[in-house]
């Protein structure tokens, strides 16, 4: 395994413990990703952090004295575990990852409540209403940075991939806050899609908290 495809495999797995923390910005003890993988020596890991560390994707990661890891991910470096890295190595992480996760059992379903299933429906219709809608003033969004030319070439290229991005977060069904808001802020800082992007927050607030 090379040194990058070692320093995504890191990355991704440091990814996956921040989708379940409560608060995106904890540093992670992965004591336990040397072992899974049979790495015995600390060097081929530490170069991978170095890596990692140099294009700004993980921040503080340390050894102690008893070769104990704690580090950190950067939105630079969650966005770029959902973008399936550059090595093919985090795809193969999550194809293994689901085939080798058991079925749960189950159970038979409890007797039908009309009323609650009536309810449940609505609910479940909604949110698929203001999931489109949100898809819609995206695209209307990369539409009209599209066609502004006041915008530098390189500064377009760049808000787009954090469109892209954004299209990416939304079809989550662990959204990162995080990443989603410094986007939305990024974004309202261009008078022509501004608007656009006010509404799109209030209804990230409201529906997706």
């Amino acid at each position: 395994m090379t040194t990058e495809e070692l320093a995504e495999l890191f990355l991704a797995h440091l990814y996956e413990l921040a989708e379940e923390a409560p608060h995106p910005n904890f540093l992670f003890s992965v004591n336990d990703f040397a072992p899974k993988l049979g790495l015995t020596g600390r060097e081929e890991l530490q170069k991978a952090i170095n890596y990692l560390g140099d294009r700004g994707f993980i921040i503080l990661a340390s050894f102690d004295w008893v070769g104990g890891i704690s580090a950190g991910i950067t939105i630079e470096g969650s966005v770029f575990v959902e973008k399936g890295g550059e090595t093919g190595v985090i795809q193969r992480h999550r194809r293994t990852s689901q085939t080798s996760t058991t079925t749960p059992s189950v159970s038979a379903p409890p007797p039908i409540n009309k009323e609650k299933t009536g309810t449940a429906n609505g609910d479940k219709q909604g949110f698929l209403i203001v999931r489109r809608a949100v898809g819609d003033i995206l695209d209307d969004i990369e539409h009209i940075l599209e066609r502004d030319d006041t915008v530098a070439v390189a500064t377009r290229k760049d808000f787009l991939f954090d469109i892209a991005t954004l299209k990416i977060q939304m079809e989550r069904n662990v959204k990162n806050r995080q990443i989603i808001d410094a986007i939305l802020v990024n974004l309202s800082n261009l008078p022509s899609i501004a608007p656009l992007v006010t509404g799109l927050s209030c209804i990230v607030k409201t529906y997706f908290e």
